[in-house]
């Protein structure tokens, strides 16, 4: 598997739309784990949907063992697992990648109030 992670950043080292790549999930975390979860945190831009899912295709078709996410394609809170647990695997611009990161937990705070309300009505529906 550490093969495979040295062949994900080289890929991403030689795709300038590629700001990071990062692990996350369980095998980031030293758990048990079923796959290996990867994030390709795209440069900040204006990217549609479909070249997200492009490039999402991408990397899964060059990695089919690795469960490949990308970054701008995620739900907020998931956002948030990926910084939070996340081992940065390649960064070419720590500065840029922490600015998103500040830009998403300051998007993630806004909403964390409506999160959490929903969280407990799906903890007390019945």
């Amino acid at each position: 598997m550490l093969k495979e992670l040295k062949k994900i950043s080289e890929k991403a080292r030689n795709d300038g739309d590629v700001l990071a790549v990062m692990l996350f999930g369980s095998y980031a975390r030293n758990e048990k784990f079923s796959d290996m979860d990867v994030c390709v945190v795209l440069k900040q831009g204006k990217f549609d949907r479909l070249f997200l899912s492009k490039k999402r295709l991408e990397y899964l078709t060059a990695f089919p063992n690795m469960d490949i996410q990308i970054f701008q394609q995620l739900p907020l809170y998931i956002k948030m697992r990926v910084l939070k647990e996340g081992k940065t695997i390649f960064c070419r611009n720590e500065d840029l990648l922490y600015d998103l990161s500040f830009s998403t937990i300051r998007q993630f705070e806004y909403f964390k109030p409506r999160y959490l309300s929903y969280l407990e009505g799906v903890l007390y529906a019945r």
